[in-house]
């Protein structure tokens, strides 16, 4: 054998790994850092000034509809994987799966506990994405939402209806894509109209103790 025969190889597995491994990578990172800054580190969302991220634009919220204290917020399609984006995937069940059907059944009765404007539940309710952490949902799937969540923050369902074309987004150009709403932002919105009650509330218990306190003097 000769030498050349195992030199050459190894001096083009060496190039192609400085090159496609580390050059190639790294340009990657760099630029991402400094052009797309938010996408690199995950498209964290920040509220309020907080120092933690309240979740991800691209991760939906892990809002669900066995627990009852999730039933103010929207909720996003179902995932296998508890929308861990470390673990991305989904289970990928058959259609005829029996586990499948199930799940699906199991969802079906859990939404008919509240209240829905129909019996047609959206797909995006019942059906997880393939990476089982999609950030959104249908515009149908928002709005199929809003009379439970109206019933339960005593929001009314004009003003849910007004959040949800404000995280409404567009097919990308207008052209790829369909419309769709992202259900962090959504929440985010519920959750300050939840706060602004809660302020007004507070306000006018402080009136009626003030109110008391000077008619009993």
């Amino acid at each position: 054998m000769n030498r050349n025969d195992i030199i050459v190889p190894l001096r083009l597995l060496g190039v192609g790994l400085l090159v496609c491994g580390l050059l190639y990578q790294g340009s990657l990172m760099a630029i991402g850092s400094v052009a797309f800054s938010n996408n690199a580190a995950g498209s964290p969302v920040y509220v309020g000034g907080q120092e933690a991220p309240v979740g991800s634009q691209m991760i939906g919220q892990n809002f669900q509809c066995g627990n009852p204290e999730d039933a103010v917020y929207f909720w996003s399609r179902p995932s296998s994987i508890d929308y861990n984006a470390m673990t991305s995937g989904s289970t990928n069940l058959a259609p005829n799966n029996p586990e499948l059907s199930e799940r699906v059944r199991k969802d079906l009765r859990c939404i008919s506990q509240y209240e829905t404007p129909d019996d047609s539940v959206p797909a995006n309710l019942v059906a997880e994405s393939g990476s089982a952490y999609d950030a959104h949902i249908s515009l149908e799937a928002a709005r199929y939402q809003v009379p439970r969540v109206a019933n339960q923050t005593g929001i009314s369902e004009d003003r849910l209806h007004e959040m949800i074309g404000q995280a409404t987004e567009e097919p990308w150009l207008g052209v790829w894509g369909h419309e769709r709403v992202n259900v962090l932002e959504l929440n985010i919105m519920v959750r300050e109209e939840l706060q602004q009650q809660q302020n007004a509330t507070d306000q006018n218990s402080d009136v009626d103790t003030q109110s008391t306190i000077k008619g009993d003097g």
